[in-house]
C-alpha cells in the first residue's frame, strides 16, 4: 500500500470515529484497511446515507435493524442496537423492532412505524424476487411495498433516502453475513 493510501485509510478511520460518535471504527470498515478505495466508498456511502439527509439518523438506523433482522445479520443487529441505545432509543421499542411489531406505539409516531413496515416489505420483496418462481407472489409483494411507501407520506427526496437506506443495509448485511462477522466484535 502506498503512503497516500495509508494516509487515506488513517484519515477515513479518524473520520469514522468522530462522526459515528462511538469512539471506535466498526469491524466492517476495519476489514477494508487493505482496500482503501473500497473503504472510502463504503464509508462515503454510509456517511451520505445514514449521517446526512432529511430523515433522522435514528429512523435510518432502525431501518437498518429491520433489514438486519430480516436477513439474519447478527453483526449489524448488534452494532445498531448498541448505536440506537446510545442515541437514547427505548429498549421496548428496540425489542419491538426486532420482533417485527411495527404497530406498537413504543416505536414512536405513525410515520416512523409506516417507514419500518415499508423497510420490512422491501426486504421481503427483494428476497422473494431472488428466490421465488411464483411471479404472482412477487408481484403482490411489490404492490404492497409500493402502497407501504405511499402511506409513509414522505416527500419524494425522503422516499429516495429511505430506499437508499434499505439498499445500503442490505449491502452491509450481505457483506457481514458472507464474511461471518462475529457480532461480539463490533
Amino acid at each position: 500500500m502506498s503512503s497516500a493510501e495509508s494516509l487515506l485509510v488513517q484519515q477515513t478511520f479518524e473520520q469514522i470515529e468522530q462522526e459515528l460518535g462511538a469512539g471506535m471504527v466498526p469491524r466492517i470498515f476495519q476489514l477494508l484497511e487493505l482496500q482503501p478505495m473500497l473503504l472510502f466508498h463504503l464509508w462515503g456511502q454510509f456517511r451520505a446515507t445514514i449521517l446526512h439527509g432529511n430523515l433522522p439518523r435514528v429512523l435510518k438506523e432502525m431501518i437498518g435493524l429491520v433489514v438486519a433482522t430480516a436477513t439474519q445479520c447478527e453483526y449489524v443487529q448488534k452494532v445498531h442496537l448498541h448505536s440506537l441505545s446510545l442515541q437514547g432509543m427505548d429498549e421496548n421499542a428496540l425489542e419491538a423492532v426486532r420482533r417485527g411489531d411495527y404497530g406498537t406505539e413504543a416505536i414512536g409516531t405513525m410515520a416512523r412505524r409506516n417507514a419500518l413496515r415499508f423497510a420490512a416489505l422491501t426486504t421481503a420483496t427483494r428476497a422473494a424476487y431472488g428466490s421465488s418462481k411464483d411471479d404472482a407472489n412477487w408481484q403482490q409483494l411489490r404492490q404492497q411495498t409500493a402502497e407501504a411507501l405511499e402511506v409513509t407520506n414522505l416527500e419524494e427526496e425522503e422516499k429516495f433516502e429511505m430506499i437508499a437506506t434499505v439498499a445500503l443495509f442490505e449491502q452491509i448485511c450481505t457483506v457481514a453475513n458472507l464474511l461471518e462477522l462475529d457480532p461480539s466484535q463490533p
